[in-house]
């Protein structure tokens, strides 16, 4: 049986699982003694789901670094061998993704083990993105955009594979270095665009922020904070034809009340620095959120 069969296999006993499990319940109505003389029958099933689930994520990790290997060209071998059966994360690693610098493949077995390791997750995304923005035959930053919204769609809301502090942080540290292709408000709207709601993309560029802003990086911190007021307003332009209290925080809310201490906050440091530019950028938007909530 080769990958792709066992990938199917397992895809049909989830479906299977889910489908027997509705099954044993014989719907919502039936929450009685009937059903509760069930539960070792359904927490059987619920237990042999998720296993399932757990050995298919692993199985599409392979099947990724099988078809990585496929092409870079020189690997039959090794891409034949991962045909044999179901390999565990530690055997994906180990032997495959790391001695061959398959950086995909290597941040999403992080996210198939939940493996906690910032350093690593740095060293991964700062060369995949790297790798996008010194190409010569794409488009800059705009390349950087479109990797980082594969990422996201893949690895978010994984804090292990896609933790949103540092990878804002990646794109914070491109940016400054490119400062002749940035756009005001390029960090937000790139974590936007990977599936990240805006609540938490201002959660993480206001992290940075509270890093910086007692440090002497000045420049740092008004750049941060420029990011922030610019994601501000383009969460309002996204909602202005919406009802923002009926949303829920994962729907893409804001924490309209920390956002605005926050600014508060900005505004106050700008005035002790003497940016009088910045201080009034950031009281026009303070302004318009209070103005609409």
């Amino acid at each position: 049986m080769d990958l792709a069969r066992r990938i199917e296999y397992l895809s049909l006993s989830i479906g299977n699982s889910k489908i027997a499990i509705n099954a044993v319940r014989g719907g919502k109505a039936r929450v009685t003694r009937e059903l509760l003389g069930k539960e070792e029958e359904i927490n059987e099933l619920v237990t042999l789901l998720q296993e399932c689930e757990d050995q298919l994520e692993i199985a599409q990790v392979q099947m990724e670094i099988q078809q990585q290997l496929r092409a870079l060209g020189g690997h039959e071998t090794l891409a034949r061998a991962l045909d044999r059966w179901l390999f565990t994360v530690t055997v994906l690693y180990e032997p495959f993704a790391e001695p061959l610098r398959l950086w995909d493949a290597m941040i999403l077995i992080l996210k198939a083990s939940n493996h906690d390791d910032a350093q690593m997750v740095e060293e991964i995304c700062m060369t995949i993105l790297h790798t996008v923005l010194d190409d010569a035959q794409r488009t800059g930053f705009m390349a950087v955009a479109s990797r980082v919204s594969r990422l996201g769609a893949r690895l978010y809301p994984s804090a292990a594979a896609f933790p949103l502090p540092l990878i804002a942080g990646i794109l914070v540290e491109l940016a400054q270095e490119r400062l002749d292709e940035y756009v005001r408000g390029y960090v937000g709207d790139t974590l936007v665009h990977a599936n990240v709601p805006h609540w938490a993309v201002f959660e993480a560029l206001n992290t940075l922020y509270v890093r910086n802003a007692a440090g002497a990086q000045k420049a740092l911190a008004e750049f941060l904070v420029r990011e922030i007021a610019a994601l501000t307003m383009a969460w309002m332009d996204y909602g202005a034809s919406t009802d923002f209290g009926s949303k829920s925080p994962d729907e893409d809310s804001m924490p309209v009340m920390a956002v605005d201490e926050a600014l508060s906050q900005y505004i106050i440091n700008a005035t002790l620095n003497n940016n009088v530019e910045l201080k009034n950028e950031i009281q026009r938007v303070q302004e318009l959120i209070r103005r609409i909530f």
